[in-house]
């Protein structure tokens, strides 16, 4: 798997250097489309105005070691740092793999489970200027200490995710129940559930502390997303899945999205029938979106939930070689196509 993770890296930059090329544009400039903006903004001078939006473990990570190494231009640090923390997804849940002592659902038992991961279509966003790899890690290590009967750890790096993404709350519920699940003993179970429950709750009140201190209110991130398209009603929820509100669209992308979302969201019922906990966690992850009234970020958000890529991987390779060979070709003409879009600056989560 670390020849194909390598080679998948390698054609995303590729096709990266060759739009560069033919647009006469910097390497720097194509990782700094989008998210990447707001997060290189972030990185350099501090939180302001709509910028309250992001969380702050990965910007901040990201300007203080650019300062640190007197790099200028953060979105090649950001790069480098989600690269580095990709690798080390890959090796913990590859050693964890081969120790036999993790839950069932939280590493993969087939070649595809792994190539789920490498070929989702935004892959491109664990090792480019995204919070997507960070977030990846500390999630995976907040699940294998939790599923291992280390609640402690397990907490402490749930609280990390609360910093780094809006799933992270999920992770903190998903990993106290892990903890409680594994457990024997209804009194070990309890205490489990509250240490790692706890502790990552404290990632959620550190969040809404560091808001409030350096924005004057907890809640400044709602704020800066007001602009944002969203739905202000349960009906605005339910006519997205006909494509009915205003903002929505039905050209072949979107339909791919909804499509998607669709095929993600029947995985995670059925991972949550053989792992109750990571599968409520993909479940809500999924049904999370839903506050956007569209699926746009269908890909993106589906991204760091491994488990699900995982689950949807296995089941494919007990299907016929030539379901396999199709998934697979499908996955890597999305993945190409995907990596291209977001080179030439179109929308591509």
């Amino acid at each position: 798997m670390a020849f194909c993770a390598i080679a998948v890296v390698f054609m995303h930059l590729t096709v990266w250097r060759w739009i560069a090329f033919r647009r006469h544009q910097t390497f720097g400039h194509i990782l700094s489309y989008w998210d990447s903006a707001y997060y290189t903004a972030i990185a350099r001078d501090g939180y302001s105005g709509v910028l309250f939006a992001f969380y702050p473990a990965y910007p901040l990570t990201v300007g203080f070691l650019g300062k640190l190494l007197g790099v200028t231009e953060f979105q090649w640090v950001g790069a480098v740092f989600s690269t580095v923390m990709f690798a080390g997804f890959l090796f913990w849940c590859f050693r964890a793999s081969r120790s036999g002592e993790v839950p069932d659902g939280l590493t993969p038992k087939s070649r595809l489970g792994w190539l789920f991961v490498l070929l989702w279509p935004v892959s491109y966003i664990f090792h480019s200027h995204h919070t997507e790899a960070l977030f990846l890690l500390l999630s995976f290590l907040a699940f294998f200490f939790s599923g291992t009967r280390r609640p402690v750890w397990g907490g402490i790096f749930a609280a990390l995710c609360a910093l780094t993404r809006n799933q992270g709350v999920l992770v903190v519920g998903a990993a106290a129940l892990l903890a409680a699940w594994v457990e024997t003993t209804p009194a070990r179970r309890v205490r489990a559930l509250l240490i790692a429950g706890v502790l990552g709750a404290l990632g959620v009140v550190g969040f809404l502390t560091f808001q409030s201190v350096v924005a004057g209110s907890p809640f400044a991130f709602v704020k800066a997303q007001q602009n944002w398209t969203h739905v202000e009603s349960v009906g605005q929820v339910l006519k997205a899945f006909v494509f009915a509100n205003p903002w929505q669209s039905t050209d072949p992308y979107n339909v791919l999205w909804y499509i998607s979302w669709w095929v993600l969201l029947i995985g995670a019922v059925l991972l949550a029938r053989r792992q109750p906990a990571l599968g409520v966690y993909a479940l809500l992850c999924l049904l999370m979106q839903l506050y956007q009234g569209e699926f746009v970020n269908t890909f993106r958000f589906a991204a760091p939930v491994f488990p699900l890529l995982f689950f949807l991987g296995d089941g494919c390779a007990k299907r016929p070689r030539w379901f396999q060979f199709a998934v697979v070709m499908g996955l890597f003409v999305l993945n190409v196509a995907t990596v291209r879009h977001y080179g030439l600056g179109e929308w591509a989560y």
